[in-house]
Formats: C-alpha cells, sequence, structure tokens
C-alpha cells in the first residue's frame, strides 16, 4: 500500500506536465484557425499549379495521377473556380455563376448542370481557401493531427470530419496540410466512404495576383456536345 501512495505523487507531477501541453494543442487549433480566418477575409484570388492522384483502398496503390492549373477568384459576393488538366489528358472544370461545366476536348463532349442546393465535389477544393472560421466549426469537428514539412514549408495538419449526414456522403473525412506562413492549404486528402481517396498538391500558389474575370467564361467550339441539364 505504502508503495502505490508513493507513486502518486509521481502520476500528479505527470498529469500537472501533461496538462498545460494538451491545453496548448487546444489553442494553437484555435491560432490556426483565427489565421485562416483572417487570411480569407483579404483572400480575393488564388492561383497555383495543382497536381492529384487517387488512391483505390482495394489495390492499394495509386493511380498515375494528372497536373495542370487552378484559378480561384473572389468578387462581388460570388465565388469563381476553374481546374485545367494537361497531363496525360486535358480536361477543364469550371464552377461560375451556379453552374459547373466539365469540357473533354479530346472526346469533344461538355457535360454541364447547375448546382441548384446541392454542393458538388469540387466545391471541396475551395476547403481552406477564404474559409470562414465559424463557418467550418459549424460544419465540421476540427482536429489538429500535428506537423509535417511540405516542399520545405512548415504545415499544420487538420483533420475535418463533417458533422452532416449530407457533407460526410461525399468525403467523411478530410485532411489538410495548412502552410504556416501562407495559412492556406498546400496539400489536401479528400477521403471517400470506400476509404478511396484523391491526394492534391497545390505549388507556386499566388495570393491576390490578378486572375482575369475571363477565365470562367465558358466558351466552347461549336462541334462540341454539351450533356446534362
Amino acid at each position: 500500500m505504502m508503495r502505490r501512495l508513493g507513486l502518486l505523487p509521481v502520476v500528479l507531477v505527470g498529469w500537472c506536465l501533461l496538462l498545460p501541453s494538451l491545453r496548448g494543442q487546444s489553442s494553437s487549433l484555435d491560432q490556426i484557425l483565427s489565421r485562416m480566418d483572417q487570411k480569407g477575409a483579404t483572400l480575393r484570388s488564388m492561383s497555383c499549379q495543382i497536381t492529384q492522384k487517387k488512391w483505390t483502398e482495394i489495390l492499394e496503390e495509386f493511380d498515375k495521377g494528372e497536373s495542370g492549373r487552378f484559378y480561384f477568384l473572389k468578387k462581388s459576393g460570388k465565388v469563381y473556380l476553374r481546374k485545367d488538366i494537361t497531363q496525360p489528358q486535358e480536361n477543364s472544370l469550371i464552377i461560375s455563376d451556379g453552374k459547373v461545366t466539365f469540357y473533354q476536348p479530346r472526346i469533344k463532349q461538355a457535360q454541364q448542370y447547375n448546382l441548384g442546393q446541392n454542393k458538388d465535389k469540387a466545391e471541396f477544393l475551395l476547403l481552406g481557401f477564404g474559409s470562414d472560421k465559424q463557418a467550418l466549426k459549424n460544419t465540421y469537428t476540427i482536429r489538429l493531427l500535428g506537423q509535417e514539412t511540405i516542399r520545405g514549408s512548415e504545415c499544420h495538419i487538420l483533420e475535418l470530419t463533417p458533422k452532416s449526414e449530407r457533407v460526410s456522403a461525399f468525403f467523411p473525412q478530410i485532411v489538410l496540410w495548412v502552410d504556416s506562413q501562407l495559412s492556406v492549404p498546400v496539400r489536401q486528402k479528400l477521403v471517400e466512404p470506400t476509404r478511396d481517396y484523391l491526394l492534391i498538391d497545390f505549388e507556386g500558389i499566388q495570393l491576390n495576383a490578378p486572375v482575369a474575370d475571363s477565365l470562367f467564361q465558358v466558351k466552347l467550339p461549336k462541334d462540341v456536345k454539351v450533356v446534362g441539364s
């Protein structure tokens, strides 16, 4: 009994040393979200190189991946997005004025539909770029997983678990690697219910550099077949 009591002060000291560390981690998460919030308030545009590859859980391997350019513009209360894949096969995805266009030049076809009240998967690409802190907290349970160096930059790793079933139907888990200096994601992991996931890297990020409105205007060649609503 005396030996057990003798261990008690040691255990209490250990907890006292651990508690400030736990409080610090919680505070750090709030600080990270606050910096992202401040960056989002001033973010008007963004352009960068993008690479993405798909992990298939049942095969335990990535596909060959794709690369191209990514553009984002916020103007007059509206948000515009464009992703141009150049390798291995060209395609473009544009979200503008509530409409999604996915254009594949090789087969001369474009799919178009209105977003309406439905969130398109492509909109998740914007997660962390101009995101409101309180909106993130309302929509996701957020955990700080740690830090990792990505392409020479220190990044905070945030795990986002959707609170609604509707969002979970797309991605039950989302992981963001947020650059500690830029306060925007440089890597994103979108995990599907099957445990397959899309790993996206944003490189050469330019914030608030000029991005032309014309990039988000859909101009299709006359011989392109348009399908969808």
